[in-house]
């Protein structure tokens, strides 16, 4: 299908990132939007109210009248939510979120972004470059804003490009048989492909790190020709799809795009150097961490192989100011510094807890984390042991329970909290029941001039509400 034929579409679950960036994708299509999710505000509250859509409050509650197409998200149960149930009994055609955004990607020459960890961070900065550079990019990023742009979801009829987030993440987690789960990024197939890392995630669909190895060489595989796959030097070795270009980056002298490693940060500006084709260029950020270096790198990586000129690319990326979720600086209450990050892997805390201690040199910082999903806790219990060991405050939440599993009473962050304090002696290392009970703690423990980072893909980020 290289349209989309539809008019009045009805989102399930519209208030997830992914979603209302397609809500406002379809919108620049022409496409009249409705939706449905829960009562609670989520992280795109002010994007929807933009919109100023109708949105139902409830999944019991009678579809549009005129609605010609559902699009549902994994988040409700899927094809099992009530509402698609009723589209199907109705005969109105269904999709899922992925095959959804696949319509829309494959009428342009896509760019998709896959990887554990910097997905959506390298999506908005290569946007952000396609931007600046009045290239008129059509993207979804999963996120609740880019800090700097309209939208997290955009179709441009002048543009060539479509940027994406690629999610390994299953179409429909309630589907039992491993062998009839789609990963969602199936339904795109992008002509170059960034992929930030592949490691271990989502144990409760892949359940060993050969499974993840398996869904991202499937990927790789599909893209269209001529293909060109831009991946971080560290997990070259993974890759065993044929793919008629690869570039490296990283910080391997042999990478295509290497960084050097003498990171610099002065008045929340960091600086190194990337080396490309022989030539040395200085690149700055006003966003933290070695880790949104290499995320940098793989965006300009990606808009060089558009045909974009690297001078450019580097001067466009240093205006970037970061997106929702991403160490997102939530300000000075009562003079102490508070951040949010989205970071919910091992691999994305290690990284955020050392940008941190490099972007507030010197200063206290409590890390505040709450546990995303009972499976990966369960399946990655040591790694986050180590991640967050590397603290030297820590304070744990309660497992955020996921809609698509159940309790699980053989881990918690209790016994995350035990493992810490075996392996390492922490200066305050605190297990608290909720949310409230955080910002009560900040309130009380929480000095001038001192830094309070709240980590987890859950709701932990709500907290910032309640520290006035």
């Amino acid at each position: 299908m290289t349209n989309f034929p539809y008019k009045q579409v009805h989102l399930v679950g519209i208030k997830g990132v992914a979603m209302t960036a397609l809500a406002q994708l379809l919108r620049d299509y022409d496409v009249q939007v409705t939706g449905s999710d829960l009562t609670n505000n989520f992280v795109t509250k002010s994007a929807l109210d933009k919109l100023d859509l109708v949105i139902q409050t409830s999944f019991a509650e009678p579809l549009p009248g005129g609605t010609d197409c559902i699009i549902y998200t994994a988040a409700h149960q899927s094809i099992n939510n009530m509402q698609v149930q009723a589209a199907l009994a109705a005969g109105i055609p269904i999709f899922s979120h992925a095959e959804a955004l696949g319509m829309f990607f494959d009428q342009k020459n896509g760019v998709a972004v896959c990887g554990v960890g910097g997905k959506s961070t390298t999506t908005a900065m290569i946007t952000w470059i396609l931007e600046k550079l009045e290239q008129h990019p059509s993207y979804a990023v999963g996120v609740g804003s880019i800090l700097g742009l309209e939208n997290t979801g955009k179709f441009s009829p002048e543009g060539t490009t479509f940027v994406a987030e690629a999610d390994e993440y299953v179409t429909d987690p309630t589907e039992q048989n491993p062998k009839l789960r789609v990963a969602r990024f199936s339904y795109l197939h992008p002509s170059i492909t960034v992929c930030t890392n592949i490691l271990h995630d989502h144990p409760d669909v892949y359940a060993e790190e050969s499974d993840t190895l398996a869904v991202f060489n499937t990927f790789f595989a599909q893209m269209k020709n001529p293909s060109t796959l831009i991946i971080n030097s560290q997990s070259l070795a993974a890759v065993s799809a044929p793919v008629e270009h690869i570039l490296t980056y990283g910080t391997r002298p042999e990478d295509t795009f290497r960084l050097r490693e003498n990171l610099t940060v002065k008045d929340k500006q960091a600086t190194t150097t990337l080396e490309y084709q022989g030539t040395a260029y200085s690149l700055v950020l006003g966003v933290p961490g070695f880790f949104n270096m290499l995320n940098a790198t793989a965006a300009i990586a990606a808009c060089v192989s558009l045909g974009l000129s690297i001078e450019d690319s580097i001067a466009a990326i240093r205006t970037f100011a970061s997106t929702q979720r991403r160490f997102e600086n939530k300000g000075l209450v009562h003079g102490v510094q508070y951040y949010d990050d989205y970071a919910h892997h091992p691999a994305e805390i290690t990284a955020t807890i050392v940008a941190a201690k490099e972007w507030e040199p010197n200063k206290r910082i409590v890390f505040a984390f709450q546990p995303h999903t009972y499976s990966r806790t369960k399946k990655l219990f040591t790694e986050f042991v180590s991640a967050l060991s590397l603290a030297d405050e820590v304070l744990l939440l309660p497992i955020y329970a996921s809609a698509r599993e159940q309790s699980d009473t053989t881990i918690s962050s209790d016994m995350l909290k035990t493992a810490i304090g075996k392996k390492r002696q922490l200066k305050t290392l605190e297990v608290l029941p909720d949310v409230s009970k955080l910002a009560e703690w900040c309130k009380t423990n929480l000095l001038a001039g001192d830094v309070c980072i709240t980590l987890g893909a859950g709701d932990i980020y709500l907290v910032h509400e309640l520290l006035q």
